[in-house]
């Protein structure tokens, strides 16, 4: 009985064992990981969104293509070794293809009704080709209007043209924008100029370098172009943040300020009907956004092993959807193209997005919560359920949407709500208790001065005051006024103690943890560490300035001693442990709209403090304003020096432990 039980135990876990290599293996068929938006813009994991099924392109001696587009259930490929644009049909059979002996390295293809066009790098040309003659109806030349530039050079590499007939024409190295011509190809202007992002590094070295050509700073140039819907034109752009746009007619950027851009140079940009957008970059990576700039959905393609499997490319340089949906990408140095079926989870989060983008919040609800229901890390279906539930009226539920989401927008808008709500319901009892607690303190305090107990009270107090810590804490608070004289108090009368100081230094350290930590979600920095790790941070720059500012005092005749200094600085925190108390308070009654306030409240306390730091140097060590200058220099660059010094000696006692650790491993092994 006993051995029948053991061997229905051991197949039951040959069973499950089985089950499990299968879907280990079904999850091992997709080459790679997709991920879409989390909390704090971090990338999550999600459901597949595209499963490889096939490619198409190796049995047409493709040769280094560049461009790929798709229009009326139809490929056009700008097969650019082979100095040809192909036409295929939707299983990538060959239809026909366009060869011209002006051809010489043909980039970027664009289909609409009747035309083709083709962006030639190398003949510097732009050609408009009848699709029924299949011949060149015109040839668009480097413009020679002088608003264009008689320096600047023309070499189209893509091509886009609007249903006004505009043409878009991306140039290499055209720093001004995409080059716009209209019908004709009479040069209209540029769009979409990218700005010059200058570093200080760069600042620096401007300043230095006298040669104004390589002082100067130039913006990058377009890499491509498609065109969206509602007229919108869409760029990608390499070395800046922005690493694509979605450009007005004034070549304004259109998209969130939110917007998660990728940190990869982009290779191609594309729009479906949908008004989803697709983008590539040549390492392989995946990018789908929302036409709002939203995050969708992300992965990575590269063949790391070059083993060529099924959905890895090499170097991507072109990317479309097709009717269904379908994702196509093209591959220069596979030279294939790469067939992606678009999953069930995919058709429920498009189906989700469109109705959200258009406004339908309630329709969309459902669908939000069967993703959430899916992948509960997914922010974009947060934030969209928060907006739906704000639509309801349910603000308390839309509140925790949005802090699932770490929407700080949407979290804003709907405790502005709540907070609306209960000042129309209890305004008026909140001001009758207001009114009720003065009245109420004047009375108690009018009557509390005629019982015997005052007298009691006086004395008690001043014999407090007579205390030398209690005094000397008094003195520290008087710095918020007369910040000259508590210098003065504590220098020459001595009214001052390390004890008292390192009780207020202690109290701002608690201060402005309870600040850093216990804000609202609102003005709470996100990424906080550990406690005690900034306690011990803060305190150890505090130190590190009064031992810099006493060691630059010695050598510059300072007044100033070791404990003079440390009570006056501790002193200095006195405005900030005055006012973070109240703006932490005011964080959990203010939204996004009243953030100015926080805002300078921040400016103040900071300020403040600087303020009565530099009076400090100044009046402890009896300067002159240049001297108060230049010992302030000389502070913080000796402070700049030890923290450097400090890292160095954290690096070799970790690269010394290390070494005496595999010695002592070696020694061990041998022995």
């Amino acid at each position: 009985m006993m051995k029948r039980f053991i061997s229905f135990i051991l197949l039951l876990i040959v069973l499950f064992g089985t089950m499990n290599a299968k879907v280990n293996a079904l999850e091992s068929g997709i080459p790679y990981r997709t991920f879409t938006l989390g909390e704090y813009q971090f990338l999550t994991p999600t459901q597949t969104a595209y499963t490889p099924v096939g490619f198409f392109g190796s049995e047409i001696s493709l040769n280094g293509p560049e461009d790929i587009f798709y229009f009326n259930s139809k490929f056009y490929v700008a097969d650019s070794g082979n100095q040809r644009i192909l036409e295929l049909n939707q299983k990538g059979e060959l239809l026909r293809e366009f060869i011209n002996s002006e051809f010489q390295k043909p980039t970027g293809v664009f289909v609409n009704e009747e035309y083709l066009f083709v962006a030639d790098k190398d003949a510097r040309k732009v050609f408009r080709i009848n699709l029924d003659t299949e011949e060149i109806v015109q040839r668009i030349e480097k413009p020679t209007s002088p608003i264009f530039g008689k320096n600047n050079s023309f070499v189209p590499i893509k091509v886009a043209v609007g249903t006004n007939d505009s043409i878009y024409i991306v140039g290499e190295g055209s720093t001004s924008g995409i080059i716009q011509m209209n019908y004709a190809g009479e040069f209209v202007g540029y769009l979409g100029i990218n700005t010059v992002e200058i570093s200080i590094r760069k600042k620096l070295y401007n300043f230095f370098v006298k040669d104004a050509d390589l002082a100067s700073s130039r913006p990058s140039a377009p890499t491509n172009v498609a065109l969206g819907a509602k007229g919108s034109i869409l760029t990608t752009n390499n070395n800046v943040k922005e690493r694509f746009k979605r450009l007005n007619i004034s070549g304004v950027n259109t998209l969130r300020d939110e917007t998660y851009y990728p940190k990869v140079d982009l290779a191609d940009i594309w729009m479906n009907e949908e008004g989803f957008i697709y983008m590539v970059a040549n390492s392989g990576e995946v990018f789908e956004y929302d036409s709002e700039g939203n995050l969708i959905f992300y992965f990575n393609t590269k063949d790391i092993t070059l083993k060529q499997t099924l959905g890895l490319t090499s170097q991507a340089s072109g990317i479309v959807t097709d009717a269904d949906g379908n994702l196509y990408i093209l591959d220069k140095i596979y030279n294939n193209v790469q067939i992606y079926q678009r999953t069930v989870f995919v058709d429920l989060v498009h189906e989700a997005v469109n109705l959200y983008n258009n406004g339908r919040y309630l329709e969309s609800k459902p669908l939000w919560e069967e993703i959430l229901r899916q992948n509960s890390s997914f922010a974009l279906a947060h934030s969209a359920l928060g907006a739906a539930l704000t639509k309801e009226g349910k603000f308390e539920e839309a509140l925790n949407e949005f802090y699932d989401a770490k929407d700080y927008e949407g979290y804003s808008n709907a405790f502005w709500e709540i907070r609306n709500l209960a000042i129309q319901k209890h305004l008026t009892l909140w001001f009758f208790i207001f009114v009720s607690a003065i009245i109420l303190y004047k009375i108690l305090k009018k009557v509390f001065r005629t019982l015997p107990v005052y007298e009691r009270f006086l004395a008690r107090k001043k014999s407090l005051k007579e205390k030398p810590l209690l005094n000397q804490i008094g003195v520290a608070f008087k710095i918020i006024r007369h910040p000259l004289d508590v210098v003065y108090l504590v220098k020459r009368k001595k009214q001052g103690s390390y004890l008292s100081g390192i009780l207020i230094l202690l109290l701002y350290l608690v201060v402005y943890l309870l600040n850093a930590y216990g804000s609202s979600f609102l003005f709470r920095y996100p990424f906080l560490g550990n406690v005690l790790t900034d306690f011990f941070t803060i305190l150890a720059i505090f130190m590190l300035y009064v031992f810099v500012n006493y060691l630059v005092s010695t050598f510059f005749d300072g007044e100033g001693s070791f404990k003079t200094i440390f009570i006056v600085s501790c002193y200095a925190m006195i405005p900030a442990i005055v006012l973070t108390v109240p703006m932490t308070l005011l964080s959990y009654v203010l939204t996004y709209n009243e953030a100015f306030v926080i805002d300078l409240f921040n400016f103040v306390i900071s300020n403040w403090t600087i303020i009565l730091l530099i009076i400090s140097i100044k009046e402890v060590h009896n300067y002159t304003g240049w001297e108060t200058v230049f010992s302030i220099l000389l502070i913080i660059f000796g402070i700049i020096i030890l923290i450097i010094l400090g890292l160095l000696i954290y690096s070799f006692i970790g690269q010394l432990f290390d070494f005496i650790i595999s010695i002592i491993k070696e020694v061990i092994y041998r022995v």
